[in-house]
């Protein structure tokens, strides 16, 4: 299964659903009241450089004014408006979106929405898949995308969302470079010589990704293995991957981003029973899952991971499960860890 949290402010008294809204959100907006009654049910997917968010929400308002220095996010986001409507102004760079239309945000801007009685759809997407699809994002903040032209982009949105609970980790590859086409569709926003080279570019990391992906259990993965591989050569890779500190550290990046995911599942299944007893079974499989990924030991594994995360594995998994499932916090702290592997 893929990872997802869901929330719904049904049930809770007013005042602890919107201060659990505000937690949710503490690692991406500032979230403040905004007019009329607050209701939000929120349904959330990480798919494979994309976020999917699908949400009812009304009475928020959702800001990025001081954040973007401190967060470093540099993602883009795309809302496409089901129902309602969604407020902007001059942080936004719009005014009003409707029913049909998706609005384009730039993480590395000031932001500030207000859904009011909204259904929305929301997908947090890596620079680099909008790059592919569109050349250069730079000119994209506040840009307002209307029916005919974003037909297809918001068919596809709404699928994502309808099927989001019964996709597996191997279809979602696929999807990503489906989006990067369908983004592509869009009359009038494409620069055709920037998104051809920047294309070119995805596709040669997206096979190379794809093969990280498929041998991340191979303790001999390396530089060598991969050019022998997918035929790229190693000069190659080394300036493809030299932001991300070369193709040892993207190697290593992704067998701990799979393995919080791993966590961050073996937590949700877990939830709150007995987080703090430590048993074979519980040894066995926190064991299997670092072997499984690639690490030289389960030494190796616990350090490396503690060094990006803060903590151990155990911990990690502890702190997650203690607060249950489908809390605030806990969709909060996952929700960030996200947002890090979009940016």
């Amino acid at each position: 299964m893929i990872e997802r949290f869901n929330f719904s402010s049904a049930g809770r008294p007013t005042e602890r659903a919107f201060d659990d809204y505000v937690a949710l959100y503490a690692g991406g907006s500032d979230v403040s009241r905004g007019r009329g009654p607050f209701r939000a049910e929120m349904r959330a997917w990480r798919l494979d450089g994309i976020l999917l968010f699908d949400r009812r929400v009304t009475g928020a308002v959702h800001a990025r004014k001081d954040r973007m220095a401190a967060d470093a996010f540099s993602h883009i986001v795309l809302t496409l408006v089901v129902e309602g409507r969604l407020e902007g102004g001059a942080d936004s760079g719009f005014v009003e979106a409707l029913p049909g239309e998706i609005v384009i945000a730039d993480t590395t801007r000031s932001t500030r929405t207000e859904p009011v009685d909204a259904h929305i759809i929301t997908a947090s997407v890596d620079r680099g898949i909008v790059e592919a699809g569109l050349g250069a994002a730079g000119g994209l903040h506040g840009v307002v995308l209307r029916p005919p032209s974003n037909l297809m982009l918001a068919d596809f949105m709404q699928s994502l969302v309808r099927h989001g609970d019964a996709l597996r980790p191997a279809s979602l590859p696929p999807l990503s470079r489906a989006f990067v086409d369908i983004l592509a569709s869009v009359d009038g926003l494409v620069s055709r010589a920037s998104s051809d080279t920047r294309r070119q570019e995805y596709i040669r990391r997206e096979v190379v990704e794809r093969h990280i992906a498929l041998n991340l259990g191979d303790r001999g993965l390396s530089v060598e293995t991969i050019s022998a591989t997918t035929g790229i050569s190693r000069s190659a890779l080394y300036r493809l991957f030299e932001s991300e500190g070369g193709v040892a550290k993207l190697i290593q990046r992704r067998r701990l981003d799979r393995l919080r995911s791993a966590l961050n599942v073996l937590a949700a299944e877990r939830g709150a029973a007995d987080p703090g007893v430590e048993g074979e079974a519980d040894r066995q499989t926190l064991g299997e899952l670092f072997l499984g990924f690639g690490f030289s030991n389960e030494d190796q594994a616990r350090r490396l991971f503690a060094e990006a995360f803060g903590l151990t594995p155990r911990a990690y998994v502890e702190g997650l499960a203690s607060l249950g499932a489908d809390s605030s916090e806990a969709s909060a702290r996952r929700w960030i860890g996200w947002m890090t592997e979009v940016s």
